[in-house]
């Protein structure tokens, strides 16, 4: 008994300290973003550092009310970052002036820091980023002796050093920065919509309009995987958060375990390409090309509410199929209720867009967004009547500023490490070299181009985070669509979606694995599913190159053009995997649906009419039969 009370003693300091941190590293940033304390690079510096401290706090072991070995390690790992991290902070002034010249306290710091960095992304995010860094470095390092187009001239080990380090790019570079102002802000933003009870009025919302339509049992994960994935921007806690509810749902109404499965891991994994976070990657376009952070948003609406709308119509076929009904259950809230209390928490969602549409910095718009939904948090408290209404909004209010710090702890650490990859490729000229591969296998065919790269996106964003999977599909196949005379928004958005629809591709396939464990389901039939259901998240990109009004770069005609054709399409491919509609198709329907989704994305403008025109035989077809069957009915 003792020991249990001496570990669970210990186990809750560790988390207290974490908390501590956590409230620290949201409060800061909170202020550094209307004052200057610090200059940029010391800014980046403590945001890496708030970051390692939360990671190595919450690595420690206990066993027996005490560290283990590995825990203690932890423990080291974490004072070395608090002291390596203030000798830069404090001699950033020197490094800095140094630009040209590695002094050793320069390097030797330079070494700790990416030492304890691969570390901590190790230790949050397993072995792929940090192997994928050190390749690079040795890249680096080793060019002068690599064989034909991978050489180059090489880089010094001190020099090597400070220049993914202490000459604050690579680790304090971009990514770091996109890090420490913007994206930190939205985690602060979504751990406040959390503790305030946003995430549950959202469940709320999705249950009560389960009742409201047919398979609304499984347009729980649609429409739930959607708002929360919005919100957090993580395939894999999306799934365990929204899919504890919605899996055993599905399952109770008669839908098989993979099939649940896989519209829980597809639903999830749209959540990161949803405005309007899109799981980090739309600041880190904006940083990267320029393109202002509310266009992003505003381009990606379209393809984001097709994908949506692609999952849910396969739902709704299959519900028709399997004869299952509106979900009747008098213990669900009434919609209208749950609604309206949903409908506070998007004022701040609301005042965000705004503003940035007015032209304010996303910095900006986030504090007065995030201010805003403070606002709205206290007076839920007196509203709902809290016992003690300002004490209750405290804690929660400080609930979300830890759960903000928690969460872009690991994003933190794992955006530092892909800046050493970053720094390296350009440094190299890797990433230009491999764009004139790619285009060099393709020749003048842009459909080939982008074939190879949209394998190259899939293969390198296996098992990583959405945002790393991002970033190194971005560095690896955006040079070459854009050298193709591929516009930069869509060349951005084409490997982002590629990189995001990764979660779902075996082997690996990170949000399948997590929703078929949830299941209880077979992996593999799993993830065969998914790819059905999210096919309009694979075949999107190659529509973007075709069809690039979709991204909203011609008319609105042509937008609604594009948009009808994508509609078509999905129709006619649901109806040719599910081989129901209205009724059970005929062989010759299920042929003719086959030929008109390929009609409707093929890119020639004379077979749009024909998939439309093989659409509407289907379309047609398919209501005589179902009235004829219907009379049938009723005369017996």
């Amino acid at each position: 008994m003792e020991t249990t009370v001496a570990k669970t003693g210990l186990e809750y300091k560790l988390d207290r300290a974490t908390t501590f941190v956590a409230i620290a590293m949201s409060i800061y940033h909170l202020i550094a973003c209307n004052i200057n304390l610090f200059q940029a690079g010391q800014h980046i510096n403590l945001h890496i550092v708030f970051a390692l401290v939360i990671v190595f706090l919450q690595a420690v072991k206990i066993r027996e009310g005490r560290p283990t070995w590995q825990g203690w390690c932890m423990i080291g790992l974490l004072g070395a970052s608090i002291a390596v991290g203030a000798y830069i902070h404090f001699n950033y002034e020197n490094f800095m002036t140094a630009l040209g010249a590695q002094p050793f306290d320069k390097v030797f710091s330079g070494v700790c820091i990416l030492l304890i960095i691969l570390i901590a992304t190790q230790r949050t995010w397993g072995w792929v980023i940090p192997i994928i860094s050190v390749i690079a470095l040795l890249y680096g390092y080793f060019g002068p002796y690599l064989p034909g187009p991978l050489f180059h001239g090489g880089l010094s080990f001190s020099r090597l050093i400070t220049y993914v380090t202490t000459n604050f790019d690579g680790v304090y570079g971009m990514l770091s920065s996109v890090s420490a102002n913007t994206i930190i802000l939205f985690t602060i933003f979504g751990g406040l919509m959390d503790a305030f009870g946003a995430i549950g009025a959202i469940m709320n919302v999705a249950m009560a309009a389960s009742t409201k339509i047919r398979s609304g049992g499984a347009q729980v994960a649609v429409l739930s995987s959607g708002l929360i994935g919005s919100i957090t921007g993580s395939v894999a806690a999306n799934i365990t958060l929204t899919g504890a509810v919605s899996i055993p749902l599905m399952k109770k109404r008669g839908y098989p375990a993979e099939f649940a499965a896989a519209c829980e891991a597809t639903a999830s994994t749209g959540g990161a390409i949803l405005p309007p976070v899109m799981n980090a990657a739309a600041f880190i376009i904006a940083s990267w090309t320029g393109i202002p952070y509310i266009t992003l948003v505003l381009v990606g609406v379209t393809p984001a509410v097709l994908y949506y709308l692609g999952i849910a119509l396969s739902v709704y076929i299959k519900a028709c199929k399997l004869g299952d009904e509106k979900v009747r259950d008098e213990t669900l809230g009434q919609f209208h209720a749950a609604f309206l209390n949903l409908l506070v928490f998007i004022i701040p969602v609301i005042v965000l867009v705004v503003l940035m549409v007015m032209g304010e910095s996303a910095n900006k718009s986030l504090f007065l967004a995030i201010c805003c939904l403070a606002l709205v948090g206290l007076i839920q408290q007196f509203v709902t009547k809290e016992k003690e209404p300002l004490k209750a909004f405290v804690k929660k209010l400080f609930a979300g500023f830890e759960n903000g710090g928690r969460t872009v702890a690991s994003i933190a650490v794992v955006m530092a490490c892909m800046g050493v990859v970053v720094q390296m490729m350009t440094a190299t000229g890797l990433s230009s070299k491999i764009s004139q591969f790619a285009l060099a296998i393709a020749g003048d065919n842009m459909l080939i181009l982008a074939f190879v790269v949209a394998l190259t996106c899939t293969l390198f964003g296996m098992g990583m985070p959405s945002a790393s999977a991002y970033i190194l599909a971005a560095l690896l196949g955006a040079p070459a669509l854009t050298a193709f005379g591929v516009p930069v928004v869509v060349a951005h958005f084409f490997v982002f979606y590629f990189a995001e629809m990764s979660a779902l591709t075996p082997p690996v396939a990170i949000g399948c694995l997590v929703a078929a464990g949830l299941a209880k389901a077979d992996f593999f039939k799993t993830c065969m599913i998914s790819l059905r259901l999210g096919i309009v998240g694979f075949v999107l990109p190659f529509l973007f190159l075709y069809r690039p009004e979709l991204l909203l770069q011609g008319t609105a005609l042509q937008w609604a053009w594009a948009v009808l054709m994508v509609v078509a399409f999905l129709f006619c491919f649901i109806i040719f995997c599910e081989g129901f509609f209205r009724t059970r198709t005929t062989v010759l329907e299920r042929i003719i649906a086959g030929a008109g989704a390929l009609c409707c994305v093929l890119p020639f403008y004379a077979l749009d009419f024909v998939g439309l025109g093989l659409f509407a035989v289907v379309m047609v077809s398919q209501s005589i039969r179902f009235k004829k069957e219907q009379g049938l009915q009723v005369a017996r």
